[in-house]
């Protein structure tokens, strides 16, 4: 992997169409209860163009004493042109690993994204009143094997 600073353009960046939900039986059962957020990432490299497309999902969690519900899913996509991606990615089989500051830079700016849909999308609703939480990108990063040490997510 090159260790210099890569050339990065985003060229879109938007709601995953569909993927949003939102659990309006499962949101009043929640009310003033502690409610979890799980949050996923997926890498897209394509090579051939110097792109990357980046997913991130986050799930607002509830649970009861014998069962889960999501009351809310969420999903955001980035796509960057970084210049040279190939000298900025390696691959472990099936996994994509893209440098850490590269990755961090795109995890920042799709984290922000998903931010301003979860507060449009949950406008109006019993969710209104739970923005997305401050993400710590480095521990987001370790929870995606990119860092030394583990650290709170929020």
């Amino acid at each position: 992997m090159k260790e210099t600073e890569a050339e990065v353009r985003l060229v879109d960046i938007g709601e995953l169409q569909g993927a949003t939900a939102i659990n309006r039986r499962a949101a009043r059962r929640a009310v003033g209860k502690p409610v979890h957020l799980d949050m996923s990432v997926r890498l897209v490299p394509d090579l051939a163009r110097d792109m990357l497309s980046l997913v991130v999902k986050s799930s607002y969690v509830f649970s009861g004493e014998l069962y889960r519900e999501r009351l809310m899913t969420c999903s955001v996509y980035a796509n960057f042109e970084v210049k040279d991606l190939k000298e900025n990615i390696e691959r472990h089989g099936e996994n994509a690993v893209v440098d850490s500051q590269l990755m961090m830079l795109m995890l920042g700016v799709a984290v922000g994204a998903l931010r301003g849909i979860v507060a449009v999308r949950t406008k109006g609703t019993l969710l209104e009143s739970r923005p997305l939480p401050i993400i710590n990108i480095s521990a987001l990063m370790y929870r995606l094997h990119y860092g030394e040490e583990p650290q709170n997510l929020f």
